[in-house]
């Protein structure tokens, strides 16, 4: 690995420590007793008390029945199928264009995350986070493009956010989450510039009327389809029993979720990643790549001991969006009246099955 990967998950190790030993009654992770969903809560029921300073007033939770546990540390792996790649763009010498192709034998990395809460009160949660993503990329025939060549040394991504969950009452929330990434070829820290910084955002206002429902709307400004956009966002978290629940943020992700009690859970559905990812230059041109994947899939996750569970992963990896371009952001450039903005290098990639495992730490 060719960041300090490791050194990133011992200081995340360090951080959690005062993490895990607080129990927080508004913890969106704590796992559901063993009852059904609609079973009403015991007497001594603590989320009913406010903080002191609050007067006594009582606020709604994250928490939702039977949900996915919500990871603090993350130490996984995550690899594709071979696949190939077709790439249309000028040539070394920016003279003319050629149609190039490789064959990608192998995409693979490691995938690291840490997440802990700063503040935890009944009247407002803050949680702050670190990601590392790591694609090695080999391919057959790196020198039959320029292009090719600056994917030699992979993508990664090295990403900062921060969430708020502040609640208003009993049913109203606001949900805030903001994260900064640095995404591109580069090998170690000091290769990173201001072209490999990316910036998203999403406010949402909600609704829990109970334990067994959360819903909300809001807008988000994502990367996630590769480049750039201003779209609505929905949240919805429902359980219908103790066996079956859904978990949706529109569009970014939705699952059909299956319980096995409260140590297991298998979910079927989809997720879509992307970026705009700094290269270095090609052609004499900087490039950024804005690459967008959708990946339908099928996840198990299963306690192992405490709060150390196991994550298996297994799906699709379709190409939604994967072309170079001069700039990070799309432009009002277009080749035609009704055409898209001109690509500097237009890709097509075959979509092969991937896979991904973890183990994780999640909050009590």
């Amino acid at each position: 690995m060719t960041l300090p990967a490791y050194s990133l998950l011992a200081g995340a190790l360090l951080l959690a420590a005062p993490a895990l030993a607080q129990v927080t009654p508004a913890d969106t992770t704590r796992r559901a007793p063993a009852t059904s969903p609609t079973t009403s809560p015991p007497d001594d029921n603590f989320d009913q008390f406010g903080d002191a300073g609050d007067a006594g007033k009582s606020y709604n939770t994250q928490k939702v029945l039977y949900l996915t546990p919500t990871k603090l540390i993350t130490v996984g792996y995550e690899a594709q199928g071979g696949f190939d790649l077709t790439s249309t763009g000028p040539t070394a010498d920016g003279r003319r264009t050629e149609t190039d192709q490789t064959r990608v034998s192998a995409a693979r990395g490691l995938r690291l995350a840490f997440n802990a809460p700063v503040i935890s009160r009944n009247s407002l949660i803050v949680n702050l986070g670190l990601t590392y993503w790591d694609t090695a990329l080999r391919l057959t025939q790196p020198d039959a493009s320029p292009y090719f060549q600056q994917l030699q040394n992979g993508l990664r991504t090295l990403g900062a956010n921060a969430t708020v969950f502040k609640p208003l009452d009993k049913v109203h929330f606001l949900l805030f989450q903001a994260n900064t990434d640095a995404s591109g070829n580069y090998t170690t820290p000091g290769d990173i510039s201001g072209k490999n910084f990316t910036f998203s955002g999403t406010a949402i206002f909600g609704w829990k009327p109970n334990d067994n429902l959360q819903w909300g709307l809001g807008a988000t400004r994502t990367y996630r389809a590769g480049q750039l956009l201003y779209i609505p966002v929905v949240l919805y978290n429902r359980t219908f029993s103790s066996k079956w629940g859904v978990e949706v943020v529109f569009p970014a992700r939705a699952e059909l979720r299956r319980n096995f009690g409260t140590t297991a859970l298998l979910k079927l559905g989809y997720e879509l990643e992307g970026n705009a990812y700094y290269v270095g230059q090609a052609a004499g041109s900087d490039v950024f790549v804005r690459r967008g994947e959708l990946k339908p899939r099928l996840t198990y996750e299963q306690q192992l001991s405490g709060f150390v569970w196991l994550s298996a992963q297994a799906g699709l990896r379709y190409n939604y969006r994967n072309d170079a371009f001069r700039t990070q952001n799309p432009t009002s450039e277009r080749e035609s009246l009704f055409g898209s903005e001109p690509s500097l290098f237009a890709n097509k990639l075959t979509n092969p099955l991937y896979f991904n495992l973890s183990l994780n730490l999640v909050s009590p």
